[in-house]
């Protein structure tokens, strides 16, 4: 029985009644919110067999040594972040290279999110993590959450830690702040006539063409195995693997069957759009179908700072049978 860990996704199917049985081996699913609760479990108790993992947090960490758990190339969550970034409403502020020389504030630094938005705004913007002031602290709650991963001395003394009575867009709104990097949609942004807005208006755009210019869509969080494991953990990686790839099969085939069914207007003329970007599967398994993807982040990572031996892939996840 494998005791896994993570956050409610809709592609895990019937692996959300909470005991899933196939191909030879038992899941006992467990649901914990937020999913840096569980990135801080996995760090510091390895209380369970396999378990969603921020892949920053997992490289620094093997960067670093750590070898309880091994990665597999199991993605269950991937994210545009150009939207994470957000201004005050009057904010003249539109776009990436403007954000040179200005203070923004983050939950973390070495989140992946925040490795994908500094590169991003270095290599599509030009501008360098270096200019810009950072901030770290709560978004909307004060007190925020420390590192999960000890930054190199370098950088944590470039960082300014907020005051604990402080949250991150009240700082914002006090005109203390230039942006927030925040990656759920904050609740200031629910308000009517709302005194936030996202950095770029034409945000959806942005994104889309940020895509056709990389083919990435960034990888934000993996799949960990306890390496300590009785048998043959490879084996046992890719029973995970195809059982994963089953119930998203089946997710997969019952989201096209909504499609065709009319049951959200335009909802068909969305996923048509997607599929003609992205294609009809951007969630696929396996070292070789995301190697652009995770190479781009681990070099963002590297030239910030954050690792300083670019791992090989192949040392970093278990590669799995086609």
């Amino acid at each position: 029985m494998l005791k896994f860990a993570s956050m409610y996704y809709p592609f895990f199917g019937k692996l959300l009644d909470g005991h899933y049985a196939s191909d030879g081996i038992e899941m006992m699913w467990q649901y914990i919110s937020p999913p840096d609760r569980i990135f801080r479990q996995v760090i510091e108790s390895a209380t369970y067999d396999l378990a969603e993992m921020s892949l920053s947090t997992y490289t620094m960490l093997r960067d670093q040594g750590w070898d309880k758990y091994v990665g597999l190339p199991i993605f269950t969550s991937k994210r545009f972040r150009h939207s994470a970034l957000f201004v005050k409403a009057e904010s003249d502020l539109v776009s990436g290279e403007q954000l040179k020389g200005k203070k923004i504030g983050l939950p973390e630094y070495g989140m992946t999110a925040a490795v994908w938005i500094r590169g991003i705004l270095q290599e599509d913007f030009g501008v360098d993590p270096a200019e810009i002031e950072w901030f770290t602290g709560g978004a909307e709650r004060p007190g925020g959450r420390s590192e999960r991963v000890k930054l190199p001395a370098a950088i944590a003394g470039r960082i300014h830690r907020v005051g604990q009575s402080d949250t991150l867009f009240k700082m914002l709104l006090d005109n203390r702040l230039d942006a927030v990097m925040c990656v759920h949609k904050p609740e200031l942004l629910e308000q009517n006539a709302s005194p936030i807005r996202s950095l770029f208006p034409n945000c959806r755009e942005v994104e889309k063409k940020y895509y056709l210019k990389h083919q990435i869509f960034p990888i934000m969080h993996m799949l960990v195995l306890r390496k300590d494991l009785p048998g043959d953990v490879r084996d046992t990686a890719n029973r995970i693997h195809r059982v994963v790839q089953d119930l998203r099969n089946d997710f997969f085939e019952k989201m096209m069957i909504v499609r065709k069914n009319a049951v959200f207007p335009w909802f068909d003329e969305y996923v048509e759009e997607i599929i003609g970007i992205m294609g009809e599967n951007p969630w696929e398994h396996g070292i070789s179908k995301n190697a652009q993807n995770l190479n781009k982040f681990l070099d963002y990572s590297n030239s910030q700072g954050l690792i300083q031996n670019k791992l090989a892939l192949e040392e970093l996840f278990i590669d799995l049978d086609d």
